[in-house]
Formats: structure tokens, C-alpha cells, sequence
């Protein structure tokens, strides 16, 4: 859903007139943080799985540090608002994010029997057994949307956020030609 956020936010600010150049010029601390975090959760999933729990909260973390360092943004307190969303349901469900199995079963057939096996990378399977369950991989979109996808409050929330940072920087951060006085004509 990142990718789609950026997506979206990117056509979205172009539409209001917003220019390729206000992400050029845009300069976010520490940026190397959401690289640390992805890799973090990589590695939890194919090479550590016994880790997937401290991954993920070590991981959100990192991300939500790297929020706060750029706070001064607009976006930036919906996305730390999803992140933490996303991070209480899984920790409350062991490291993994229960998904609707319904939807699972449309986007991924070959991948339900991971899923109900509890071995399908981070998430699991949504049930009576998991918790938090309305924070969950619940909301399935489909056509309209270019892609079926199932994602959470928490994701809307981040989504939300990343489409306002890329408004206020492509749109807002602007600049405006300055006009010309004439004086005297």
C-alpha cells in the first residue's frame, strides 16, 4: 500500500497543479531509517522468522523515529498515527497482521493454505483466535481500484498521511513565480 499511497499522492498533487520539483528540493532527516526498517522486516520473514515479533515492533519503531524526526511536515502525524495502528495489532497477535481470509481467497488462492497455516510471511489468518480484529487487513479493494488489495485502518491512516506530505510538498512548497512591478508607465 506504500507504493499506491506515493501513487496516488504523486497524481493527486500533479492534478492541483503541483510540480515534480518540491520533491526535488525536499530534504528528510535521516532518511536511511526507512531503508533499516524494511530491511529489518526482510529479514524477519525469509531468514529469521522465529524473530518476526521483535522485527516488527523493532522495525516500527524505527519508522515512527523517522516520522518524528520529519513531524514538521504536513503527513507526518497520520502516518506515526498508522504506523502505531498496524504495530499494536500485530504485536497483540504475535508479529503478524490478521487478514480477512475472504479476500485472501480472491487475491491469492495458492496462498490461503499458507495463511491458515500461519505461515505466510506476516500475517495470519483472521479469526475468532486473533485479537484487534477491526485493526486489521479488512478493507478489500477492488475495481475501481487498479488492483485488488486488502488493507487495514492503520494503512488508510499512513496512506492518508503520505498523500498529504506529497500535496503540501509538491503543491504548496511551490514556488510562485514572482511578479514583475512596473513603475511609471
Amino acid at each position: 500500500m506504500f507504493i499506491d499511497s506515493i501513487i496516488i499522492g504523486i497524481i493527486i498533487a500533479l492534478i492541483m497543479g503541483g510540480s515534480f520539483q518540491g520533491l526535488v528540493n525536499i530534504s528528510l532527516k535521516h532518511p536511511w531509517l526507512i531503508v533499516v526498517a524494511f530491511v529489518l522486516q526482510f529479514l524477519s520473514i525469509y531468514i529469521f522468522p522465529n524473530q518476526l515479533l521483535l522485527a516488527i515492533i523493532v522495525s516500527n519503531t524505527v519508522l515512527i523515529a523517522f516520522s518524528i524526526f520529519n513531524i514538521k511536515f504536513a503527513g507526518f502525524k497520520y502516518m506515526i498515527i498508522g504506523i502505531l495502528l498496524n504495530l499494536l495489532v500485530m504485536v497483540v497477535n504475535g508479529g503478524r497482521m490478521p487478514v480477512d481470509v475472504e479476500a485472501a481467497k480472491v487475491i491469492s488462492p495458492s496462498d490461503v493454505p499458507a495463511l491458515l497455516a500461519g505461515e505466510y510471511g506476516k500475517h495470519v489468518a483472521l479469526s475468532e483466535n486473533t485479537h484487534l480484529n477491526f485493526l486489521g487487513d479488512i478493507f478489500f479493494l477492488q475495481y475501481p481500484y487498479p488492483r485488488q488489495i486488502v488493507i487495514s485502518l492503520g494503512d488508510i491512516i499512513f496512506s492518508l498521511g503520505v498523500i498529504l506530505f506529497l500535496h503540501h510538498v509538491m503543491v504548496k512548497g511551490k514556488k510562485k513565480p514572482k511578479e514583475v512591478v512596473r513603475v511609471g508607465a
